[in-house]
């Protein structure tokens, strides 16, 4: 098994274990959200890797289901379809269409919110956030991203930048101003931490070098904040954030590359961050 297959699946397992926690808190209608993310998951991976005619690697087909039923509101058992339609259609237009893993620009988990938001705004706006809040889950949460953090399956560089300029730009507007959200409401009362922590840190979307990553996350924690205050969707400012450092991304490359990397270092790429 090659090392990216072992840090897909060591993401995998700290998934699970939130999971766990999630369905701890809602109830076994958490088994047949995830279930139904996975099969139209493996739907589109199994048969776009068959037309590519390349090898399977069943590592790589978990993740983004597992993500999307954490972040959608767990409201959505009535018309679970909806979240089948909803990682289906970003799995084929961000990732498969690109050429598969490692390939797509854009978070395929992000682009699939998205395309439900914009369809199905009723079912899912005015619902906490979905299942990735509380007090519990986000520290589980900091918890195995400190863990993953030591055991080099996830870059500390995009990571840390986030959450620390998360908290540094929503503490100092709150003491600016107290009717402006708190550190502790964007901590825990939303999808914000479990966002930076397992798709703010993907490679094939994010910036490459070291540096890059940290004005990566500084950008993102930037974007949330704006998007969560002067918006009239705040519940899903990290989403819509997510596919704007996307976009992003190319351009944050190239000025490191042009002014701040070394040429002889310009191609170096982190090989530890979550795939």
């Amino acid at each position: 098994m090659e090392l990216n297959q072992k840090r897909r699946l060591t993401i995998i397992g700290a998934l699970l274990i939130l999971h766990g926690v999630s369905i701890y808190q809602f109830g076994f209608k958490m088994l047949l959200i995830t279930g139904v993310a996975i099969a139209a998951s493996l739907t589109v991976e199994l048969l776009a890797t068959k037309l590519r005619k390349e090898k399977y690697d069943f590592t790589s087909y978990f993740i983004s289901p597992l993500v999307i039923s954490l972040i959608i509101t767990h409201h959505v058992y009535d018309h679970v379809w909806m979240i089948g339609l909803g990682i289906a259609f970003g799995i084929f237009f961000a990732k498969s269409l690109f050429g598969g893993q490692d390939k797509n620009i854009f978070n395929p988990v992000a682009l699939g919110i998205i395309f439900m938001l914009l369809s199905f705004p009723t079912y899912l706006l005015n619902t906490n956030t979905g299942n990735a809040s509380g007090e519990l889950f986000v520290y589980v949460t900091l918890a195995l991203a400190l863990l993953l953090m030591t055991f080099k399956v996830l870059s500390p560089y995009m990571l840390l930048t986030y959450l620390l300029s998360l908290v540094g730009i929503y503490g100092v507007f709150n003491l600016i101003n107290s009717t402006n959200p708190s550190i502790n409401f964007i901590l825990f009362n939303t999808h914000m931490v479990f966002v930076g922590v397992f798709m703010g840190t993907e490679k094939s979307s994010g910036a490459k070098h070291k540096i890059g990553q940290v004005i990566y996350g500084l950008v993102l924690a930037l974007l949330v904040w704006l998007i969560n205050t002067q918006s009239s969707n705040t519940e899903f400012a990290a989403i819509y954030a997510i596919l704007l450092i996307n976009a992003l991304a190319p351009q944050i490359d190239s000025f490191v590359d042009a002014y701040l990397v070394k040429p002889e270092a310009s191609e170096e790429v982190l090989t530890w961050r979550i795939l």
